[in-house]
């Protein structure tokens, strides 16, 4: 999304830098008037139709999972089909699902992390940028802002405010991530830093014994690795280009971190099972840098360690090794790997922040 708003900005400053040349060199065929009156209006124009049609899909797709009804509160998260205003102290945080709308009418405010896309303005706005009174913005994924005079504004989508700022922790947020589940700072781990997010519309529920899907996983390592643009054009029949995972996945791919199961599936929705997640923490490691070598014998505490996949052996004594994966004890007190079981969004999570962790990824 942010790589079709940059491309008519681009756009647009392109035609700007051949014209403006000849109309100050005394061109006869272009005129000052003609330029500032007619062309430029009109340019401006198709810029923001495209735009508009280029963030369709991303508005569509926030709108399809809400219930149609006016405003309610559901824990900390609300949701609305078309604006509703509300009003914000200073030292306030607001946080704005993936493709929720926000219309700025008054007071000042940041964004603190994530992207917005300036649709009034044509721009993208980054970490840092303040919001204009009077434009819109849609979130480009998950977007916190930062109140810092009282501030008026409209609210589209999905959206969460917290005062006096901060996000809340899981326990407060997941209705199914007790404080004293073993996965509970794991998924605070990865909460917090934006790498996962819940499976629910309201926000409340995390699903940590539901599978991870290649698309999921994928969407977290992009995320781990600032969300990069791609411009590599789409490959895979299906990958929609207005799915969550879309730009993930041409990175992953591009980066041979996931590939696909041939040059037109991907298979977004299939589980990773605990060795294709070590193979893929294991390229993910090297990507970023970092040897990722385990010992020769470091499955052998492991009594299913022969139904490892010979393709993955490398990858799980690596994991085994470094202690990102520890495996499980059966009912005879016996470890094991369960390498071709599906791996859960808990057991991902602890996987997650072990990596991380040992390898100072954040």
């Amino acid at each position: 999304m942010k790589r079709r708003v940059i491309r008519y900005l681009l756009a647009l400053g392109l035609s700007i830098s051949l014209i403006v040349p000849a109309a100050a060199s005394g061109d006869s065929l272009i005129s000052r008037s003609y330029l500032e009156n007619t062309y430029l209006p009109q340019l401006s124009t198709v810029i923001r139709d495209r735009m508009e049609a280029s963030l369709r899909p991303l508005v569509n797709a926030a709108r399809s999972g809400l219930d149609r009804q006016p405003a309610a509160s559901s824990g900390d998260w609300r949701t609305a089909l078309g604006f509703t205003a509300q009003t914000s102290a200073a030292g306030d945080a607001v946080t704005l699902a993936p493709g929720a709308g926000l219309f700025w009418t008054s007071g000042t405010g940041s964004l603190t992390e994530g992207v917005l896309i300036d649709a009034t303005a044509g721009r993208v706005v980054s970490v840092g940028g303040a919001l204009t009174a009077g434009h819109r913005y849609i979130a480009d994924g998950q977007a916190d802002v930062s109140v810092s005079t009282a501030a008026q504004w409209l609210a589209e989508g999905k959206w969460m405010t917290v005062a006096g700022g901060g996000r809340p922790a899981p326990g407060g947020t997941f209705t199914d991530v007790p404080a004293s589940a073993w996965y509970y700072d794991s998924v605070k781990y990865a909460y917090d830093n934006g790498l996962m997010n819940g499976t629910s519309v309201d926000g409340t529920v995390f699903s940590p014994n539901g599978t991870t899907t290649r698309g999921q996983l994928v969407t977290i390592l992009w995320r781990l690795s600032g969300s990069q643009i791609v411009d590599t054009a789409a490959s895979f029949k299906d990958v929609p280009d207005d799915q969550f995972y879309a730009d993930a996945v041409k990175w992953a791919n591009d980066n041979n971190i996931v590939n696909g199961y041939d040059d037109t599936a991907f298979g977004p929705n299939d589980p990773v099972t605990r060795e294709q997640m070590a193979t893929i923490f294991q390229r993910y490691a090297k990507y970023r840098g970092k040897s990722a070598s385990g010992a020769a014998d470091a499955l052998e505490a492991f009594t299913d360690k022969g139904k490892v996949g010979s393709w993955a052996l490398d990858a799980m004594r690596w994991a085994c090794d470094s202690g990102i994966i520890t495996g499980s004890a059966d009912n005879a007190g016996r470890k094991t790997l369960l390498p071709g079981g599906s791996a859960t969004r808990a057991e991902t999570a602890t996987m997650l922040y072990r990596l991380c962790e040992t390898y100072d990824l954040l």
